[in-house]
């Protein structure tokens, strides 16, 4: 080997050593947090993320899937076993929540949209619950209150897509067991039908706030589930074919989540990300930072929007408009929940981002700014250049002037970006191998 080529190679692996370890001692924490029964959360140090949330705990769960085929991968068997099962527990326990609330599921069939029973709590999954599976109560929360609610915040479209996302991670990486694949045969089709119709309809954001518009990251995300069913029913018997459901997704409106999208949040060649109901053109300036997991994690890109440059166009304007030349983005513009700090998970979205686009170094150095400035204990946020001084209900004072530690989402955020660094250097370390020999 001449010394160019042991340089290179000795430097690579030191770099994929370092990385590895950040994702060994992230996953380790998260494996700590998992529950027998699967539950997890959203942070354990903070008193108002004790309940399971299914969009945190969903990527988790693909999180520790990752590190575990990784593990599997480099030899390192029990951490692979150990991330395997707590990821399967949390899927398990989602899809027990899925088989608890189904009945809900089942009673929107029969409910028409001007119905306003249509966006009440009773006829939907809730996006957390307790330990038990229903809806938290503990620590001065009393979820049950939301029932009576219209539009309430706890509405959110994304929790069934992802844990269906989850559960399409392990099938790839994995296979799925007997009880996955018996579950799914007793309640694809309601699931497919729900989420073909509700797409269409207002709900909280990802943000578990203004449930009175239509999101693109809802949207997205419900086109991400029927993707992953779409895979599944592929590969296993679960009584409900691809084809079928393309027909359930485009029942409500032709072609779909994706059309939809195309149809009423594309102006001016850039994906906006909210819409009035009855609105035919998305709201000004409406940017969000969720919109990264529409491009990274559901299958959606520019082309399929209608333009390849509206990809390009729409991650520029999250750019300018939510980094502003900081390492990390705040959510949105105007954004009060502690300031508008900046969110570490988001932050390691787009790197994972650029990673996946070919822009090694430009994802590199979001995730070294995160790694080195927390050092294994990853906050929600860093109020860094908040986007107010407004402090939302005092939360930030209250707080004790800190962000929310420990958030379960930032650890798997971190996995996943490392591991997205990982797989590149040794993809691109095989390429200058083969090329050497």
């Amino acid at each position: 080997m001449d010394m160019t080529a042991e340089k290179f190679s000795s430097g690579a692996e030191q770099e994929l050593e370092r990385y590895l370890a950040v994702a060994s001692r992230a996953a380790d924490y998260l494996i700590s947090k998992v529950a027998d029964n699967g539950y997890i959360s959203a942070s354990a140090d903070y008193l108002w993320y004790h309940p399971h949330w299914f969009r945190d705990s969903s990527w988790v769960s693909v999180a520790l899937l990752r590190y575990a085929d990784l593990a599997r991968r480099r030899g390192i068997e029990q951490q692979s076993s150990n991330a395997f099962s707590a990821a399967s527990r949390i899927i398990n326990f989602n899809l027990n929540a899925i088989r608890n609330f189904s009945q809900n599921i089942r009673s929107l069939d029969n409910i028409p949209f001007e119905d306003p029973d249509f966006f009440s709590l009773l006829h939907h999954m809730p996006s957390r619950v307790g330990i038990s599976g229903s809806l938290y109560i503990g620590n001065s929360i009393d979820d049950n209150a939301e029932k009576n609610v219209k539009r309430s915040w706890l509405i959110q479209y994304d929790s069934i897509p992802l844990i269906l996302y989850s559960l399409n991670e392990k099938s790839k990486l994995f296979g799925l067991e007997s009880s996955e694949v018996s579950f799914l045969k007793e309640h694809t089709w309601s699931i497919a039908e729900y989420l073909g119709k509700i797409y269409v309809t207002e709900c909280a954001s990802a943000w578990e706030i203004n449930q009175q518009f239509l999101h693109a990251y809802d949207i997205a995300s419900v086109y991400a589930g029927l993707e992953a069913l779409k895979e599944i029913s592929a590969k296993y018997e679960i009584n409900i074919s691809p084809k079928e459901i393309t027909a359930i997704e485009g029942g409500m409106f032709e072609g779909g989540p994706v059309a939809f999208l195309r149809k009423f949040f594309v102006k001016d060649g850039i994906l906006y990300s909210e819409k009035k109901p009855f609105f035919n053109a998305p709201l000004p300036d409406s940017i969000d930072a969720s919109e990264i997991f529409i491009f990274l994690n559901f299958g959606i890109s520019g082309q399929a929007l209608g333009r390849d440059d509206i990809e390009s166009n729409t991650i520029s304007k999250m750019e300018t408009e939510l980094f502003n030349n900081n390492i990390l983005p705040i959510r949105f513009k105007g954004d009060t929940y502690y300031k508008g700090g900046r969110w570490l998970l988001l932050g390691l979205a787009f790197a994972e981002y650029y990673i996946k686009k070919g822009l090694y170094n430009k994802g590199a150095k979001i995730v070294d700014y995160v790694i080195n400035k927390y050092a294994d204990s990853y906050p929600e946020q860093e109020i860094v250049n908040p986007a107010s001084d407004i402090d939302m209900n005092n939360f930030y004072a209250l707080n004790g002037y800190k962000p929310v530690q420990n958030l379960a989402w930032s650890y798997a955020a971190v996995i996943m970006a490392t591991i997205a660094l990982i797989n590149y250097r040794e993809k691109e370390s095989a390429i200058y191998s083969s090329r050497r020999d």
